[in-house]
C-alpha cells in the first residue's frame, strides 16, 4: 500500500493446466480491493506462451465502494444516493432497482453487523419480481449475499418450466445499485444463468450495463459446470 514503501505490479498465476488460468473470481475481487486496476496478471499453464490481462479487464465494474473503510463507505453512498439516476430506459429495470433499494431499506437492525445494507431483485420474463436481502452474520465468512439468495428461486422457477430470469439488480440502502459480489457472479454462471443481465451504477451515479453474467467475469470459461 501507499503507507507500506511497496507497490504491487504484477500478479503471476501458474498452472500445470495445458492451457493458462486466471485467478478465480473472488480472488480477482480481492486483488482489486488492494491493488491498481494497471496491475498486470500474468497466466501461463504447460504449453509454451503466457497471456496478460490488465486487473481491471478481470473483473469489470467492481464495486464503488471498493478499497475504502466502513466511514469512507457511508460517505460515499449518502453522497451518491442523492444523485444516482433513478429510473432505467428498461422498466423491468427500473422495477427491480426499487424493489431492492426498498428491501435494504428496511434491513436497519443489521447494520450493527455492517453498516452498508443490501438486498437484489431478480426479475422474470412477464414482469414477475423476486427480492432477497443479504443475510449478515458476525461470525466470519457466514454473511450470505443477497444474489445468492436469489438463486434457489430462480433455480426452482426454471425447473418448473416457468418464465425465465431476465435480470438482477442489486442495491444497497442509500439507492446505489451494484453489480453481484464475485461469488454470486460465479454461482450465476455455474448454475445456468450465465445469460442474465446485470446492471449498476458507476461512479457518477448513471448506470452501467448491460452486462451479462458470463461477461461480468471474463476468461474463466472453466466455471460453467451445470
Amino acid at each position: 500500500g501507499p503507507d507500506c514503501g511497496s507497490k504491487i505490479t504484477r500478479v503471476v498465476c501458474v498452472t500445470d493446466c495445458k492451457h493458462p488460468i486466471f485467478p478465480g473470481p473472488c480472488c480477482r475481487e480481492f486483488l482489486t480491493s488492494v491493488c491498481s486496476p494497471d496491475v498486470e496478471v500474468a497466466a501461463s499453464g504447460t504449453d509454451e506462451g503466457i497471456s496478460t490481462r490488465r486487473l481491471s479487464d478481470l473483473l469489470p465494474c467492481p464495486s464503488v465502494y471498493r478499497g475504502l473503510g466502513q466511514d469512507a463507505m457511508k460517505d460515499l453512498g449518502e453522497k451518491l444516493g442523492v444523485v444516482v439516476v433513478a429510473t432505467h430506459e428498461d422498466p423491468l429495470v427500473t422495477t427491480a432497482y426499487k424493489a431492492a433499494t426498498f428491501m435494504a431499506k428496511q434491513q436497519g437492525k443489521q447494520a450493527a453487523v455492517f453498516p452498508v445494507l443490501f438486498a437484489a431483485t431478480v426479475a422474470f420474463e412477464g414482469g414477475r419480481v423476486h427480492t432477497c436481502a443479504e443475510l449478515k452474520g458476525v461470525e466470519y465468512g457466514c454473511t450470505v449475499d443477497a444474489v445468492s439468495l436469489l438463486l434457489p428461486e430462480m433455480m426452482r422457477a426454471r425447473a418448473a418450466g416457468e418464465a425465465n430470469a431476465i435480470c438482477v439488480v442489486q442495491a444497497d440502502h442509500f439507492g446505489v445499485a451494484h453489480m453481484p459480489f464475485a461469488a454470486a457472479r460465479s454461482l450465476l454462471i455455474e448454475h445456468g444463468f450465465g445469460e442474465v443481465r446485470l446492471f449498476a451504477h458507476a461512479q457518477d451515479g448513471t448506470w452501467q450495463g448491460p452486462l451479462s453474467a458470463k461477461e461480468s467475469v471474463p476468461h474463466s470459461d472453466y466455471v460453467t459446470m451445470f
